[in-house]
Formats: structure tokens, sequence, C-alpha cells
């Protein structure tokens, strides 16, 4: 008997950083495949209509975003389920995209096992409206350090989410590369992280930081 194919996502984030850590994060997941990202509303639409992905993962901010992009969506590919995945968890903001017709809206501090199950939930045909916060702060978030981020950790970071090296980023602060991977490596710890990507995902994520949206997508 072969097994069924994997659950064809498509990711919606106008942070890249946010886009290809998901895509990285999910890569581990044996039955969804990335098929698909989008950073803003028009790409997301070309994105559903080439892939005509079995589960859309919207960010619910995204430029020309919100319940009249997820409208637009299940009319591009009626058979796709849209899952909002937002770092803002605000009554008004999950009505707007439950009268919308979404499949669920989840907050961006799920860890990986999470997200995994509310895809599949999802795309069985349930609905996912986890316990949200009446009033999620402006920042995002909801997932709590082991220990505030230092200054210096939060410029390191800060400039790893721009893309430098750890090279460029000493040169930049004036500090030795041993000196940016120490402050790195108390980030992953703070942070519950192992990697430079998963460190800014989750940091941006919960607010933590905030970089530069970039538009594009596949």
């Amino acid at each position: 008997m072969s097994a069924s194919r994997p659950i064809r996502v498509l990711l919606v984030d106008d942070h890249a950083m946010v886009r290809e850590g998901t895509a990285a994060i999910l890569a581990d997941v044996p039955d969804v495949e990335v098929v698909g990202t989008a950073g803003d509303a028009a790409a997301a639409e070309r994105a559903c209509r080439r892939h005509s992905p079995d589960v859309c993962l919207l960010d619910f901010r995204i430029p020309g975003g919100g319940p009249a992009l997820a409208r637009r969506l299940a009319h591009i590919a009626p058979a796709t389920r849209i899952l909002v995945v937002s770092a803002y968890g605000q009554g008004d903001y999950v009505q707007s995209m439950r009268t919308a017709g979404v499949a669920g809206y989840v907050l961006k501090n799920l860890d990986t096992a999470g997200l995994a199950d509310a895809v599949r939930l999802v795309h069985a045909g349930e609905t996912v409206f986890h316990e949200l916060p009446e009033a999620a702060p402006e920042t995002g978030g909801g997932r709590s350090v082991s220990e505030p981020l230092t200054m210096r950790e939060l410029d390191v970071l800060r400039l790893v989410a721009e893309g430098a090296s750890n090279r460029e980023a000493a040169v930049s602060l004036g500090v030795s590369a041993k000196t940016v991977e120490a402050h790195l490596s108390s980030v992953y710890g703070k942070l519950r992280v192992r990697s430079r990507t998963e460190a800014v995902v989750t940091a941006v994520r919960d607010g933590i930081i905030s970089v530069d949206r970039s538009d594009g997508g596949m």
C-alpha cells in the first residue's frame, strides 16, 4: 500500500526570514511539503493559482492582506484551506477572519509540533481556533524567554536578521568575531533555539526585534 502524499502548503508572510525559517522548520515534518512562498497579496494570489495548495498559512497583516485577501484566495483556489498564523490575537482580528471563512487562526509562537498539528487538522476539514488572548500586545509574541536579552545581544540579533555574518557583525559593533559568537550562543540559550535562522524567526514572531519587511515570493 503506497503512502499518501504530503500536505502541500503555501507560506504567505511578508517577513522573508519568517518565510524561510518556517519553511525550514516544516521541512522536518514528513507529511508536510512547502510548495511555495509569497511575501505580499499579489504574490499570494499568483502562488495559489500556480500551486493550488492544500493549506495556505497566511499572515494576517501582510500588505494588501486581511479578510479581503482570504476571500480572494478562497475564490482562486476553493479547495485550499486557509490557516491564519499571526502574531496578533485581538478578538476583532480573529472574528474578521472567521467571517471571511478561514479554517483556523493560531498564534505564531506555536512550536513545530503544534503548527504541524494545526495544518493536519484544517487539511482534514476541521477548524482550529486556539484559545487566544483578548488583547495580545501589538509587539506580538507570547513566548517567554528564560531571561531578557541584553542590549548587545539585541544588537547582534538585529544584524544577523539583516543578513550580516559573524565577522560583519563584529566589524559593525567594534568587537571580535568570537565575542559575536558568544553573544549568539547566549541568545540561543535564552530563546531556546539552535540556529541563527530559528533565533531570528523566534525573535521576530515574538516581537523581540523587528526587521524591514520585504516583498516577493516564488
